[in-house]
């Protein structure tokens, strides 16, 4: 059987809810991957009721002209500020952005200040530090909500890269105990998935740090990175947005490799979903009960 993700609130697809927007999304890092991948996302919402919000702490630096989609005369700005303005002027609609480091009770706020088809939190990020404020915000609005009011679920869309190969994972539970019932048969809907953190563990440690680490621009110059792979994991990301929008996604990750020439795409089903957590199947799947 074939699962498609629905991300809205609702999760069942079976009630009648009133939305506010298509979506709202935040796209955590404008760099490398970032930058190209905003874009995207600008052109996916066109027409569509919706707010797009960019989050980046970094400036500009010479380098980056050659390497990201920022110019000569953007030197020395915010990249976020940078990408929000040439995004609104070309598509005609607002781009809020922030020149803070991701934090999970300021920026996070965002998703609550109307209801949503679609929250989603994307992470263009390259260390552990950041996707660990990501899984905090996903961890702290399941369970540290005031009871009996839930807040509304946030996906978790995430993408990483090494010199020529990439991955993009897309959850939004952060405990295994969350993805009890992810799935319901009747109508072959998704509601829960493993966070990436969860898929991946391993993304949330801290790299070493015996010298400054290199952002994308550095790292494609001295052959850490090739020059065309954040265009390819922004294009890859992307596709999960456009099928998010639209309901017809049926993926948690996709892993490529352009060395190999590979593309390997998880379909998101029961049986991966109660191994990554530890469950068993019937948990992530309960099965029709018989009248």
């Amino acid at each position: 059987m074939a699962y498609r993700i629905d991300p809205s609130p609702t999760g069942d697809g079976t009630q009648l809810v009133r939305y506010e927007r298509e979506a709202t999304i935040v796209v955590v890092g404008c760099g490398g991957t970032g930058g190209f991948l905003a874009e995207a996302v600008c052109r996916l919402l066109l027409g569509r009721s919706a707010r797009l919000y960019l989050i980046d702490p970094d400036r500009v630096e010479p380098h980056n002209v050659a390497r990201q989609t920022f110019d000569k005369a953007d030197v020395g700005r915010f990249k976020a500020e940078v990408l929000a303005e040439r995004l609104a002027r070309r598509f005609g609609r607002e781009v809020g952005y922030s020149v803070l480091p991701y934090d999970g009770d300021l920026h996070a706020q965002v998703f609550g200040d109307a209801r949503s088809r679609l929250d989603l939190l994307i992470g263009c990020v390259d260390n552990g530090g950041a996707r660990r404020a990501i899984a905090a915000t996903l961890d702290e609005r399941r369970w540290g909500y005031a009871y009996p009011r839930p807040p509304q679920p946030v996906w978790w869309l995430d993408t990483g890269n090494g010199r020529n190969s990439g991955q993009v994972l897309l959850g939004n539970a952060t405990r295994p105990e969350a993805l009890r019932g992810a799935f319901v048969a009747s109508g072959e809907l998704c509601r829960a998935l493993p966070a990436p953190s969860l898929q991946r563990p391993d993304l949330l440690d801290a790299p070493p740090e015996p010298r400054p680490l290199p952002d994308c621009a550095e790292a494609v110059a001295s052959g850490d990175q090739g020059p065309t792979i954040n265009q390819v994991v922004a294009a890859l990301a992307a596709s999960y947005v456009e099928k998010l929008l639209s309901r017809t996604c049926g993926w948690m990750a996709s892993y490529f490799d352009l060395d190999d020439g590979t593309l390997r795409c998880v379909p998101a089903e029961p049986k991966t979903v109660a191994a990554i957590a530890g469950l068993h199947v019937n948990a992530v799947a309960p099965r029709a009960r018989r009248a």
